[in-house]
């Protein structure tokens, strides 16, 4: 709780900072960049050198060939930091009732919860949050998917990003990350990029589940591996059944299965509601770190990022998932969010004390996003 406080009181200097900038540079607007400091004078005096032989020679032009070369000039940002807040635009009505993505009902699950076995009990162990830390994408990735990994590998490293974040399996689809993992993660390691494997499990067989995990956690080429793995737990809407034996009976085999590499579980945002409703200090002995899933639609995306931070990592430090992707599809705000509204919610995560922060999803991510997430100085 004292790591609690202390966050909170960091975010709302934060916050105050971003409202001061934002009404001073008009919120979302791309900054002029500061004024450099002008040049040293060309004329240089030295110093008289005692001699009793002659008089001490007259101050020497320096021409300004003489001088080093300056070195290139650091680029300026395209927003401000501090970055104040940002509304998202244009905003549609909520949806009518009905719309799309409604709960279907969930059936008997395959195990049922009496025939499951207790869970593991968790051992000590070091892990390197490396793997999860700084900035990262998302891919979203099927068995009959092709991916450009020359590609996706430039794109990342030129972005400055720490990890790649793609799917190898769930529980309707099974596992299928092998041909990709083979691909990807020579590709990737070689350009310094880290590889996160996730999986979407219903938990109806929750040993089945956390098989494919180990399934992604031991395919190995050239002896390289994946760097972490980070279940996508997700709520009884999208077909889970969301049971704490189930949760931490599924968990505390992926723990095992990991060893010393870090699992980040991939949670639906702390809201009010879901911190009542889910069970996310039933993940957290399992886990190292949470992925909340911060997508803003016409919600300001600081305030998002700096509510999650604050309120995951009282459990766990917080990599903020953040949203790259149109929302409009499912009921939220039509297009992609602004160049600004990545920069904001970049920015907040970070000062707010996240690890790290990832964009979903790489197959809709555009330019202004990209040039956002590439310019933001997180390493």
């Amino acid at each position: 709780m004292g790591r609690e406080r202390i966050v909170a009181a960091v975010c709302a200097g934060v916050l105050v900072s971003g409202v001061a900038v934002a009404v001073a540079g008009n919120g979302d607007g791309p900054t002029r960049p500061t004024a450099q400091s002008r040049a040293a004078a060309d004329v240089v005096t030295s110093s008289p050198t005692p001699s009793s032989s002659r008089p001490p020679a007259p101050p020497r032009r320096v021409e300004k060939t003489d001088r080093a070369p300056a070195g290139p000039k650091p680029a300026a940002l395209p927003y401000p930091i501090p970055m104040g807040p940002v509304q998202p635009q244009p905003c549609p009505p909520p949806p009518p009732k009905g719309g799309p993505y409604q709960p279907k009902p969930l059936g008997a699950p395959a195990v049922p919860e009496g025939a499951l076995w207790a869970p593991h009990p968790v051992k000590p162990r070091h892990v390197d949050l490396a793997a999860v830390s700084g900035k990262g994408m998302w891919l979203t990735t099927w068995a009959d998917s092709h991916v450009d990994v020359a590609r996706v590998v430039a794109q990342a490293k030129a972005a400055g990003l720490r990890s790649l974040w793609v799917r190898t399996g769930g529980s309707y689809q099974g596992y299928y990350g092998n041909p990709l993992l083979a691909a990807l993660l020579p590709a990737a390691h070689a350009a310094g990029i880290r590889v996160v494997a996730w999986d979407f499990p219903t938990l109806s067989d929750p040993v089945a589940d956390a098989r494919r995990a180990g399934q992604a956690l031991a395919f190995s080429v050239g002896g390289q591996r994946v760097d972490a793995f980070a279940p996508d737990v997700e709520t009884p809407a999208e077909g889970v059944f969301q049971t704490p034996r189930r949760i931490a009976l599924y968990l505390s085999l992926v723990r095992e299965y990991a060893a010393n590499r870090p699992v980040v579980a991939t949670v639906p945002r702390p809201t009010d509601h879901n911190m009542a409703a889910y069970p996310y200090a039933t993940e957290a002995p399992y886990v190292d770190a949470f992925a909340p899933m911060v997508y803003w639609s016409c919600n300001e995306p600081g305030l998002l990022a700096r509510t999650a931070v604050e309120r995951l990592s009282r459990w766990r430090p917080v990599n903020v998932v953040g949203q790259s992707y149109d929302m409009g599809p499912e009921g939220g705000r039509p297009g992609l969010p602004s160049g600004a509204e990545i920069w904001r919610y970049l920015d907040v995560t970070k000062r707010c004390g996240g690890i790290g922060a990832s964009l979903y999803l790489y197959s809709q991510t555009g330019h202004a996003q990209w040039a956002a997430l590439a310019a933001f100085p997180w390493r």
